[in-house]
C-alpha cells in the first residue's frame, strides 16, 4: 500500500496535531542519530513545540557545534538557509 501525499498545511485539531508532532519529532530525532553514526556527520536539532518544551540532540558537543554554524553564517543574511531550502520543498 502506497501512502499518500501529506498535504503541508497547519492540523487544526490541537489533539492531532499534539501526536503527528511526538510522532514526528521522534522520527526526525532518530534520523538525526542515523546520519551521525553513518555518516560521521556533526548533527545538531533544536526543536521548540507550540507549548515552548525544548527538545534537542547533538552528536557531540552542541556548543561547538553551535559556534562553527555561527562562524560559517556570519556573512550570510538571516535565515538564507532556510529560505532556500524551503522553496525547494515547495518546487517537488
Amino acid at each position: 500500500m502506497v501512502r499518500g501525499k501529506v498535504q503541508m498545511k497547519k492540523i487544526e485539531d490541537a489533539t492531532s496535531r499534539q501526536v503527528t508532532f511526538s510522532k514526528r519529532r521522534n522520527g526526525l530525532l532518530k534520523k538525526a542519530y542515523e546520519l551521525s553514526v553513518l555518516c560521521d556527520a556533526q548533527v545538531a536539532v533544536i526543536v521548540f513545540s507550540q507549548n515552548g518544551r525544548l527538545y534537542e540532540f547533538s552528536s557531540s558537543d552542541m556548543s561547538k557545534i553551535l559556534e562553527r554554524y555561527r562562524e560559517y553564517t556570519k556573512d550570510v543574511p538571516a535565515n538564507k538557509f532556510g529560505d532556500d531550502y524551503i522553496q525547494l520543498l515547495r518546487e517537488a
